[in-house]
């Protein structure tokens, strides 16, 4: 087990060196004006959701597949305080910023209405979730819970319509 954790931990170093090549500055980087470590947080949690629509071969992507695991074994790991939770939210990060090379690499946004989609789900998660209300992130983080052992963010899923709502107009 530990060799595993290690090899992954240096999966992950190695693609976070390349992310840094490609944005050598931090105000590039996805989640650099987030306030908190919570609003990252919520940002994967609304895209954990708001993912799970996606139809058609973008769903069986390797790096959304890998990225929606991460998501939440993070999730899972921030409920119940884990020591791997800053690892794990590590490489969601990662993930999330490695998507849309990916996703542009080997799809035509242009084309394919189901890759734009995604592109516009990442953008309203990351842009929702770092600048909503801070009335509405704290409500949305303490929703977030179990059920039947798996993790539920219930409250997000609520706003479903206006979310997608959301993901249309970013896909325009």
């Amino acid at each position: 087990m530990n060799d595993l954790r290690e090899a992954r931990k240096q999966m992950f170093a190695q693609m976070e060196q390349k992310l840094q090549e490609m944005n050598p500055t931090e105000e590039d980087r996805m989640f650099y004006y987030h306030s908190s470590e919570d609003r990252i947080v919520l940002s994967h949690a609304l895209f954990w959701v708001l993912s799970s629509t996606l139809k058609g071969k973008i769903r069986q992507e390797k790096c959304l597949l890998l990225l929606r695991k991460y998501e939440e074994e993070m999730l899972d790991a921030y409920l119940t305080d884990d020591e791997q939770f800053s690892d794990l939210l590590r490489y969601c990060n990662i993930l999330f910023e490695y998507m849309p090379i990916v996703i542009n690499a080997t799809h035509d946004l242009n084309k394919d209405k189901d890759a734009r989609k995604l592109a516009a789900i990442a953008v309203v998660a990351g842009g929702y979730g770092g600048d909503m209300p801070e009335t509405l992130a704290n409500e949305l983080l303490d929703d977030m819970d179990f059920y039947r052992g798996k993790v539920k963010c219930q409250k997000i899923e609520q706003m479903m319509p206006e979310l997608m709502e959301m993901v249309e107009k970013e896909m325009l």
